[in-house]
């Protein structure tokens, strides 16, 4: 069948979803819905949590007196946690499942958001930037695994609809920081009574998920490097997640130090960047189905490498938010078709070829933001953007070839 046709490149049409995903325990209708809301609560929530960091960072840069690469190595320290969290996280999933590690790792996760700007010290931040970041990794694995639980037991696709409440989660947290910031508000004022309500959703949601999830049996034991197919596809979800980690932690930095925006209009920027996220993944589901997977990686691209042009070439406010309007339409669908490919590319299991490449793609969100901060050191933080634009141009020009050497060697 032709390529853009192939359910092999991320399509889902009509498939039975238990071949794609895995059987798993029947639920009744009532119990579906009710984990669907509380799944969704929980990436909005997720979002909410992240974008409010997101938001801060310029503050914390200020409160601080931070260069980029002091910035950097603050990133780099949520780097590492989230990293060795996420190392682990896979056998605690395995073994207790996703709605068991959930009730303590949103609460969890809610609490070491409210310290983060209560850091009297550097030496603190750095501290508690490695918790924060623990906790938000291992957070992303346990939220896609309860969402591919949910997936299981469903004909349609959700992925793109609760990866687009995520980004609407840093849309309002973007929105609310940015107006708090305009009428006085302090980073621990703000911060505070957004962990509280995040809390009180955490343990009313935790509660309601799916299970069924947790494996009878002893989880494998080592690590095994990725064959080549899953290899290329997680190359290619390294490039995109790296772009999607730097838009996120420096869209707010960049659009104050660089394009000259206002102190309450940066947060703005990464609203700005969200809100094209998450209007491309309120469409992703459609997209894929209509035009195949491969086509979207094109267009997608595209989007992305205009959005970055944008950025870099013209250093001022308005054009950078037109920018990141473009990057966030480009990013929104990258990874739900990527990850797709990698599930149908594991001739073995679906949640291993996914898991696969979500590791080699986070590694990219994660160390993505840190390596700007050390480049920009050398060359500025605009000339460190080139290297995203450069990704970008690699997904353009060889990353069509590339998915689709992968998914016919599949």
């Amino acid at each position: 069948m032709p390529l853009e046709e192939s359910p092999e490149i991320g399509e889902d049409r009509g498939m039975n979803s238990e071949a794609t995903y895995g059987a798993a325990p029947l639920a009744s209708p009532q119990e579906q819905v009710r984990s669907r809301i509380a799944a969704s609560l929980l990436f909005l929530l997720n979002g909410i949590g992240f974008g409010t960091w997101a938001a801060l960072i310029p503050s914390i840069k200020h409160k601080f007196e931070l260069t980029e690469s002091s910035l950097g190595l603050v990133l780099l320290t949520l780097a590492i946690g989230a990293m060795l969290s996420m190392s682990l996280i896979g056998r605690v999933l395995a073994r207790y499942g996703s709605r068991t590690v959930l009730r303590f790792l949103a609460p969890a996760y809610c609490v070491a958001l409210a310290f983060i700007p209560l850091s009297p010290s550097l030496g603190l931040l750095f501290a508690i930037g490695l918790i924060f970041g623990a906790f938000k990794g291992s957070l992303d694995v346990s939220c896609n695994s309860q969402a591919i639980t949910i997936q299981s037991r469903r004909s349609t696709p959700i992925m793109s609809n609760l990866q687009a409440l995520w980004s609407l989660g840093g849309l309002v947290a973007a929105s609310t920081v940015g107006i708090a910031l305009k009428q006085g508000a302090e980073p621990v004022t703000i911060t505070l009574p957004v962990s509280v309500v995040l809390l009180a959703t955490a343990l009313y949601c935790t509660r309601r998920l799916a299970g069924g999830d947790a494996s009878t049996s002893k989880p494998s034991g080592g690590f095994k490097l990725p064959d080549q197919r899953l290899l290329k596809i997680g190359v290619l979800a390294f490039l995109v997640l790296f772009a999607e980690g730097v838009m996120m932690d420096w869209s707010a930095v960049y659009a104050r130090s660089v394009s000259g925006a206002a102190d309450w209009l940066a947060p703005f920027a990464f609203g700005t960047f969200s809100l094209s996220m998450a209007t491309g993944r309120l469409l992703g589901d459609w997209a894929v189905a209509r035009h195949g997977g491969l086509n979207v990686l094109r267009v997608s691209g595209v989007l992305l490498l205009v959005g970055l042009l944008l950025v870099v070439s013209v250093k001022v406010w308005p054009v950078t938010f037109i920018g990141l309007g473009f990057a966030g339409l480009g990013l929104a669908n990258l990874v739900p078709v990527l990850l797709s490919a990698a599930g149908r590319a594991h001739r073995e299991s679906v949640a291993q070829g996914v898991a696969t490449a979500s590791v080699i793609g986070y590694f990219g969100f994660l160390v993505g933001p840190p390596a700007i901060g050390g480049l920009s050191h050398w060359v500025g933080l605009p000339g460190s953007f080139v290297l995203v634009l450069v990704f970008a141009l690699l997904l353009v020009l060889p990353g069509p070839s590339i998915l689709r050497s992968a998914s016919r060697e599949a």
